[in-house]
């Protein structure tokens, strides 16, 4: 697996972040003790739940993400029809996004905190809309780490990484925001109609 460490992290935040966005690499396919790893992560549920479920996927996110933040948006449409997202949230990419990681997990409503960071996301300036906890609890703390760690462990380097299952069964994970052409295969759901704003990306 690859190394993560200071040169490819600086690597990766230096690329720009259209030319992130627009790459869209083949899938690499994970081994089953790899993926029974992410049920012991700590992730926020949105989405399809109980029977209505679908499709899964998970996804490593960092709240100031802004392809992180597009990805969400994307996921809208086809989280209506039945798709569970299992976020993991990080805190890589700027100053407070630990913190504002740290508030995702504490907060009584994660779910509903990590909508106000989306549909309160600055893209100017490429910043999540919540404020970043201060201090950082614990069990935050304990929770953020153990995600790093297996974000790591797992070879990966960018967000958001999405693991996912092919329709043969396997688990893939990519790299950047997908292009909208690929989700239904991708999360094994019919197309569904997305934002104007996201068409760039098609």
């Amino acid at each position: 697996m690859k190394a993560f460490g200071p040169a490819i992290l600086a690597a990766f935040l230096a690329i720009s972040p259209l030319a992130h966005a627009a790459a869209q690499p083949a899938p690499t396919y994970l081994p089953a003790s790899a993926v029974a790893q992410l049920d012991k992560t700590s992730v926020i549920v949105e989405g399809a739940t109980g029977d209505k479920v679908k499709s899964t996927i998970y996804v490593f996110m960092d709240p100031n993400c802004i392809f992180c933040h597009y990805a969400w948006e994307a996921f809208q449409p086809y989280e209506a029809v039945g798709l569970q997202v299992r976020w993991i949230p990080l805190g890589f990419l700027k100053a407070d996004s630990q913190g504002k990681a740290a508030a995702l997990f504490d907060a009584a409503d994660a779910v509903a905190l990590l909508r106000e960071n989306e549909t309160k996301f600055a893209e100017a300036t490429e910043s999540g809309g919540i404020k970043p906890a201060n201090p950082i609890s614990f069990s935050a703390q304990s929770k953020l780490n153990k995600n790093s760690n297996l974000f790591k462990d797992m070879g990966f380097d960018g967000t958001p990484t999405i693991v996912y299952k092919t329709s043969d069964g396997r688990w893939a994970d990519t790299s950047g925001m997908p292009a909208l052409k690929t989700l239904p295969a991708m999360l094994n759901l019919p197309e569904q109609p997305e934002s104007p704003s996201l068409q760039r990306f098609r």
